[in-house]
């Protein structure tokens, strides 16, 4: 029990061959241990991305819109999520819409 103890404290002097022992078994750890039991089974949320348009240019129909946002991504796979209507710092009338 006191040797467990020890190891979880870490109460071995810095040359002792239990500090050796120690580390040579955290670099096995380290460098052994397989890819695999890190790697998450999750599927990541798709890339997003985001462009502002001004009110003049927005178009309310989304078939007309999703063509105006695959002309400025330069992505012809886009497809939209959502849109914000926002003001910019002038106070025009903008719209934040986010694709992926």
């Amino acid at each position: 029990m006191q040797t467990i103890k020890n190891i979880i404290n870490w109460s071995y002097e810095r040359a002792s061959w239990q500090w050796d022992v120690l580390c040579i078994l955290i670099m096995m750890f380290i460098f052994l241990t397989p890819k695999v039991w890190f790697e998450s089974k999750e599927k990541l949320a798709t890339r997003t991305g985001r462009v502002i348009v001004k009110k003049d240019d927005f178009a309310a129909e989304k078939a007309i819109l999703e063509k105006k946002v695959k002309e400025l991504s330069g992505n012809q796979n886009a497809e939209i999520i959502e849109w914000r209507e926002k003001r910019d710092d002038e106070g025009n009338v903008i719209y934040e819409i986010d694709y992926r």
